[in-house]
């Protein structure tokens, strides 16, 4: 009981800081502690776009989880695709060819995602908000922005946290 304390204060302690989100926090994959194991191809997918982009291999695989349960043919109602569900306006600016392809989107999701980092100075809250809600919106008005950026900074950092004391 005491290591599960210990290590739920530290996860919450690893998300108040900026430097969560970077690999160097967390250079492993907990690819087992998601609601659903992490699929192997997708657990070296996850790491080589984690490597590229400094950005944490666990907070993408939350990410992906939230985003569409691990599925590369995700599809949602307003159109977003794939598994990190790229709109395809964005896919486009980020330069993935095929938002299907498990390697092409979870680069591009990833790219996006280090690039709201660096927007919003590493805070995971606003990052997070803005990959779900838009970065103006999240800007402009915060990770409020809507009631769905709410649920799904919640999500994500809740799958993160566990991801991180399965470490």
């Amino acid at each position: 009981m005491r290591h599960r304390i210990a290590a739920v204060v530290f996860a919450v302690a690893a998300l108040s800081t900026p430097a969560f989100a970077s690999p160097k926090a967390s250079l492993q994959l907990a690819a087992q502690a998601f609601p659903a194991p992490v699929p192997q191809y997708l657990a070296a997918i996850i790491n080589d776009a984690a490597k590229q982009y400094s950005v944490d291999p666990n907070l993408i695989a939350a990410m992906t989880y939230r985003e569409s349960a691990f599925n590369p043919n995700a599809v949602s109602s307003r159109g977003a695709q794939g598994l990190m569900q790229l709109m395809p306006r964005t896919a486009g600016a980020l330069g993935v060819r095929d938002a299907f392809d498990p390697r092409d989107n979870i680069f591009g999701g990833t790219k996006y995602l280090k690039t709201l980092l660096d927007r919003f100075h590493g805070n995971v809250d606003l990052t997070l908000a803005a990959y779900n809600a838009g970065p103006e919106l999240v800007a402009k008005v915060g990770p409020n922005a809507t009631k769905e950026a709410i649920d799904y900074v919640a999500a994500v950092k809740s799958f993160y946290q566990v991801a991180l004391a399965a470490l």
